[in-house]
């Protein structure tokens, strides 16, 4: 052998191979895999008994420890899933997962290497956030924020989204948590989530969670609206994603992105003259449009509706804007669809918004269908709600002069003004459920129709002993204050029946006035309780107008009609 070459090596120890050993481990985790897969499956169930056997048997208590920080991340992945579903389902479970010593496990999973985990961790965070205020306080207190912070800022799609979604959770449990989110940690919470929403490689979901938790802080009122709409760019970014949710072709997830982008949008325009116009300049107010014409969305049309209301009703300038880019005609048409449902409530206030600011705006909104939308939106009202919106809606129109309340007139106004009224005041028996509120803002409207709607001829057919005493007063004061001088219009009086309908209202109060004189003079005599006033069908202000109209007649005119 050459001196040169190198000694020989020692062989490498042999390391025994003990089977028994591996099988033991691996029993373990299969055991544990099982038992958290097991867990899952029985929670999928729905069964509230079920769920209660496992919070007594302790269940919480071995998922956080030590599942929750299992050295197998599929095992932590499914045990997280089981603390969210317990967590949703359950108080019990919240009240245990907020001590510090299980939450800070969880909020250790934010920080996993592995994507599932983390994002496990959110939801986990999640439901607890979203169960009560006092929970996501104590998520804020054991340090949550500048992980989910640090996920924001990650280039995983998953954990993006799982964080926002997290992060409006806190949000919406209180204004201090939605600061706290705003400003907890490293870099601005609002700088990450509107560059994640603008990443143009996001998707639908990442961007809807990200608009959810605009529109979270937002409604924490003027202050927070402020922050986020003046200090980032929030709102274009909401803008960008009802625009590209609307584009055909687009999975059935763009629907609803659309229709909460439009919801944010409307949290932010609500806060303020200046932060409606921030809004408007992104280009919103023609993608809804768009929008409140989209006969096959309707979650959309009602988001979109109530986004221009919150625009239109700040100023006038804002309200032309709308009406510029299409709005008047597109809210009529969304009137059309929504015919009957409560979403139409939003586009009947933004047409009165319009209507209420000038004549010009007005005349615009009944130009397109003389106003036939707003009566059929009364006429069709589901609720209370909905008959008050296009009650008042219809008086924003008669206010400012003849031609738009002529308009309505014509479209049957004041017929559907009557009847609603009515309605409010408990039906033609007066024994039904009042609503003051409608029956106020259907009197209100009325009287503007009547004063304004010039042709007298309109009103003849509201001469009638059946017309409620708070609508018939104003149509009698009307034809009293006009019938004297018109010649045409005494004529019209008399061929088409009033007159005579309204000698027949006379004898109607007159009787039932002396029928409540001696209704009141017999219970004197025999000592009863006197029943309760009732409201006559003239006050003294209507006796007086009817006599007038009375005096503008021949007197053997009106005897004629009085005992015929």
């Amino acid at each position: 052998r050459s001196n040169n070459m190198p000694p020989p090596r020692k062989p490498p120890p042999v390391t025994p191979v003990y089977a028994h050993v591996h099988n033991v481990v691996l029993q373990y985790e299969l055991a544990r895999k099982a038992f958290v897969n097991g867990l899952n499956d029985l929670l999928a169930a729905g069964d509230p008994g079920q769920t209660d056997a496992l919070l007594r048997a302790g269940v919480v208590n071995l998922l956080h420890a030590p599942l929750v920080q299992d050295a197998n991340s599929g095992v932590q992945v499914a045990a997280l899933a089981a603390m969210r579903t317990l967590t949703q389902d359950t108080e019990a479970t919240g009240e245990e997962i907020a001590e510090p010593d299980a939450l800070k496990k969880i909020v250790a999973s934010l920080t996993h290497g592995k994507t599932a985990v983390a994002v496990a961790g959110c939801a986990a965070l999640q439901a607890l956030a979203e169960k009560r205020p006092e929970y996501a306080a104590a998520m804020i207190a054991e340090g949550a924020l500048p992980p989910l912070r640090l996920l924001m800022a990650s280039f995983d799609p998953d954990a993006k989204e799982a964080a926002a979604r997290c992060l409006t959770a806190v949000a919406q449990a209180g204004e201090p948590h939605a600061r706290s989110a705003l400003d907890d940690g490293d870099g601005d919470a609002l700088d990450l989530v509107t560059a994640a929403s603008a990443d143009p490689e996001a998707s639908f979901s990442l961007r809807l969670a990200c608009a959810r938790f605009f529109d979270a802080c937002c409604d924490h009122g003027a202050s927070m609206a402020r922050r986020v709409v003046l200090s980032s760019d929030a709102a274009a970014c909401a803008a960008r994603l009802a625009r590209d949710a609307s584009m055909p072709g687009n999975h059935k997830s763009a629907r609803a992105a659309r229709a909460v982008a439009f919801a944010s949008l409307t949290r932010m325009a609500q806060n303020g003259e200046d932060m409606a116009a921030m809004v408007a300049e992104t280009g919103a107010v023609m993608d809804a449009v768009a929008a409140v014409t989209d006969e096959s969305d309707a979650s959309a049309r009602e988001c979109a509706a109530a986004m221009l209301r919150e625009i239109a009703c700040k100023t006038a300038h804002l309200a032309e804007k709308v009406a510029a880019d299409g709005g008047i005609a597109g809210l009529v048409q969304c009137l059309a669809y929504d015919r009957g449902d409560k979403r139409s409530m939003f586009a009947a206030q933004t047409l009165g918004y319009i209507a209420d600011f000038k004549p010009s705006l007005a005349m615009a909104v009944v130009g397109v269908d003389r106003g036939r939308c707003l009566v059929e939106a009364l006429d069709h009202a589901p609720d209370g709600d909905s008959a008050i919106a296009a009650a008042w809606a219809i008086g924003c129109v008669a206010r400012h002069g003849r031609e738009g309340a002529a308009q309505l007139a014509k479209a049957g106004a004041l017929k559907s003004l009557t009847d609603a009224y009515a309605a409010a005041m408990g039906g033609a028996g007066g024994g039904g459920v009042t609503n003051e509120s409608l029956a106020d803002r259907c009197k209100a409207s009325v009287k503007s129709v009547i004063k304004n709607g010039g042709a007298l001829g309109l009103l003849e057919g509201m001469v009638h002993e059946r017309t409620p005493p708070g609508i018939l007063r104003h149509v009698l004061a009307e034809f009293a204050a006009k019938l004297v001088d018109d010649v045409k219009a005494k004529r019209s009086f008399v061929t088409s029946g009033a007159l005579m309908r309204l000698q027949a209202v006379i004898k109607k109060h007159d009787s039932a006035v002396a029928e409540a004189a001696a209704a009141l003079e017999a219970c004197k005599l025999s000592g009863e309780e006197p029943p309760a006033p009732t409201e006559p069908l003239l006050d003294e202000r209507a006796v007086r107008d009817a006599k007038r109209i009375n005096g503008a007649f021949p007197a053997d005119v009106v005897s004629y009609y009085l005992y015929c």
